[in-house]
């Protein structure tokens, strides 16, 4: 049956939900995952499969579906990556007993990686977990106070009032009632720096402004600055690329 335009031309992916590998004998294979690599399996899998407490995409193996001996080579053609708390640590692990280690230590777009082989002959790359970076979300529904102060400054003072800015928010800022969130921006002369923050409510903005630890940076601020210009201002719109 083919699904008329209107049903299926939205269709698309949307991003990997669970990762398994078909393995000979399974409770050795769960052996490995969990004494060699630290894995925890869950309370209740499948039958015929284990699933690990794995994030942010649940991985696990099962009993083979296929002939797996019809290969030599299981795996071929796909790069399973999966992070771990340190590849540096884990290599010396996985080395000292033995396992054979495909890719050496090396520095790669995810931090410190190697690949190893499982005892299915499945080639897994581990990298070194990074820390979730935590972004400003934008919502014109929030109905959060938008505050944006340009400060002109001279291109020397620059760097000292990005560390004034960043110090504030830090110690000070962030711990208020109300406070969403800060972004420091610098202009490429170096002759403008921009504080994008946003607050639950114009009330919550006026009350941590009256705390004397606040004036108090707010004038160190003020004094690197040649001027600036604080503007409240109500995010109306979003557009993103697709």
């Amino acid at each position: 049956m083919i699904l008329p335009s209107r049903d299926n031309k939205n269709a698309k992916l949307i991003g990997p939900n669970f990762i398994a590998l078909q393995v000979r004998d399974l409770e050795a294979s769960k052996a490995f995952y969990v004494e060699r690599m630290g894995l925890t399996p869950i309370p209740q899998s499948p039958p015929g499969a284990v699933v690990f407490k794995t994030e942010p995409v649940p991985f696990g193996i099962r009993k083979p579906l296929v002939d797996l001996d019809a290969t030599s080579l299981l795996g071929w053609g796909v790069s399973l990556w999966i992070a771990a708390t340190d590849a540096d640590a884990l290599h010396a692990q996985l080395s000292e007993a033995a396992v054979p280690i495909v890719l050496p230590l090396a520095n790669g777009p995810f931090g410190r990686f190697f690949a190893f082989r499982d005892p299915d002959g499945y080639t897994i790359t581990v990298s070194t977990s990074q820390p979730n970076i935590a972004r400003t979300t934008l919502d014109p529904k929030g109905g959060y106070l938008t505050f944006i102060n340009t400060f002109t400054i001279d291109p020397d003072n620059a760097e000292r009032l990005l560390k004034a800015l960043r110090d504030a928010t830090e110690e000070v800022f962030r711990h208020q009632p109300g406070f969403i969130s800060a972004n420091l921006h610098i202009s490429r002369d170096r002759r403008r720096v921009v504080n994008y923050a946003q607050w639950r409510s114009k009330e919550d903005y006026v009350a941590m402004s009256k705390q004397p630890e606040v004036q108090a940076h707010m004038k160190q601020a003020a004094a690197l600055a040649i001027s600036f210009d604080p503007v409240d201002y109500d995010l109306r719109d979003i557009v993103l690329a697709e």
